[in-house]
């Protein structure tokens, strides 16, 4: 078997894989190229531009409580950047995933404001003093701002051809001050978190603000009101990847600090067989915060193999994008290994992450709002397709996305033997 990667997995029953330097991979796109010829006939490559949302959005996310989504959004192959108008203003998002988030936070923050102005919590708040406490927000270290213009996510991961650059940022996140958590607040503010579906690591200013003050109040005794309803449902507006987890992930995420949460995920890595430095490659990347990682580490220890092909790539995010783009893959994987067909490998084919069911098809996860028809898709599927064709134990390929897929797309990657899942994560989880 030949695959121009390093430290490839093997596929059942056959030889490691040998090293190959990158510009191997690179100078063989070539001879990709002339196996795979462009049939005639082929549609004309989708360009960047505005797409409607109405197809693309539930109409929960394009008008509702956190603002209006405008009719149109821009796509660039990958990702859709959105114009939200919102209590704030106007604000500009790439990604679903984000916008979802951004509107939950909307919500969650007028939902607070109401809580901490109630009379319950006003009396709570003048028990416990008033004291002003540390976010855990403020302890997270921001992604390196000189790097934003980088492709990101699964432009980065999927459709760029070359390597990515290897990451030297190096620390730790998510600590918090050792009286806050003495005094539940900590745990308070995760429940309270994991009720409105937002990130306790969240950068508004705002949230962090309303999440300390209802966190306080609850620790000296206020009782929480129901919030049915906030939490976006289905495959959109899930990319803390907790909101349908089961009860005994949640407990870890809301009994655990930081630094407990990632000893449990160091273990919990460690026994599926992966090695302790491709394991520290990823828990020590501060472009996750502690609960994106222990959502990946959970969805991967639910498929049971070494994740150290998801692991690698993973170390090298830089971005917020990134950190979604991994937390999407690896819930790409473990749907499909749960509700299609049993894993038996997972594997990294020309540095993309992918996995082998069963059935002998390998699944290929890409996190993304809408996937186009562009140079890079074609270039990556001939890719998988001349791959596959020495691999016997290869019968079908299946690109599975948490986002849409257009029609040329669709048609371009079946041309080259490549099946497609789209809003593969819309079924129930």
């Amino acid at each position: 078997m030949t695959a121009p990667v390093d430290r490839e997995p093997r596929l059942p029953g056959r030889a490691r894989w040998p090293r190959r330097a990158a510009a191997i991979l690179i100078l063989g796109l070539a001879a990709v190229r002339a196996e795979n010829p462009t049939p005639p006939g082929q549609p004309d490559y989708e360009l960047p531009g505005p797409v409607e949302t109405a197809t693309l959005l539930p109409q929960s996310l394009r008008d509702g409580p956190a603002g209006r989504v405008a009719p149109q959004a821009e796509a660039d192959g990958w990702h859709l950047t959105y114009t939200l108008d919102g209590p704030a203003g106007r604000e500009t998002l790439t990604g679903t995933q984000f916008l979802a988030n951004r509107e939950r936070e909307i919500r969650a923050v007028a939902t607070l404001r109401a809580m901490n102005k109630s009379e319950e919590f006003g009396k709570a708040l003048l028990a416990s003093g008033g004291e002003k406490l540390q976010s855990v927000a403020d302890a997270v270290k921001d992604p390196v701002h000189t790097l934003q213009k980088l492709p990101k996510g699964a432009s980065k991961f999927f459709g760029r051809l070359g390597n990515t650059v290897k990451h030297v940022a190096e620390g730790k996140v998510g600590a918090t001050d050792a009286a806050e958590s003495a005094f539940g607040v900590q745990r308070k503010r995760a429940q309270l978190c994991l009720a409105l579906g937002v990130s306790p690591f969240t950068r508004d200013p705002e949230l962090r603000e309303e999440l300390d003050t209802a966190a306080r109040a609850m620790a000296a005794g206020a009782t929480l009101v129901n919030l049915t309803g906030l939490i976006v449902g289905g495959g959109v507006g899930t990319a803390i990847s907790v909101v349908n987890a089961n009860q005994a992930f949640q407990r870890a995420l809301v009994e655990s600090t930081p630094a407990e949460l990632a000893a449990r995920n160091r273990t919990i890595l460690a026994d599926t067989g992966a090695e302790a430095d491709r394991i520290a490659g990823f828990l020590d990347n501060p472009a996750f915060n502690p609960w994106q990682k222990s959502a990946v580490t959970a969805a991967l220890a639910s498929i049971g193999l070494n994740p150290e092909p998801v692991l690698d790539r993973a170390a090298e995010a830089y971005t917020d994008e990134d950190a979604v783009y991994f937390v999407q893959l690896a819930r790409l994987l473990e749907n499909h290994h749960r509700h299609e067909a049993p894993l038996v490998a997972l594997l990294s084919v020309h540095g993309v992450p992918c996995a082998l069911d069963r059935t002998g098809t390998v699944v290929v996860p890409v996190g993304a709002d809408l996937v186009q028809w562009t140079p890079q898709l074609e270039e990556r599927a001939r890719q998988f397709a001349a791959w596959s064709s020495g691999e016997p134990e290869v019968k079908r390929l299946l690109l599975a996305t948490d986002g849409s897929v257009s029609a040329p797309a669709t048609a371009g990657l079946s041309r080259l033997g490549i099946a497609v899942a789209a809003r593969a994560l819309d079924s129930p989880q």
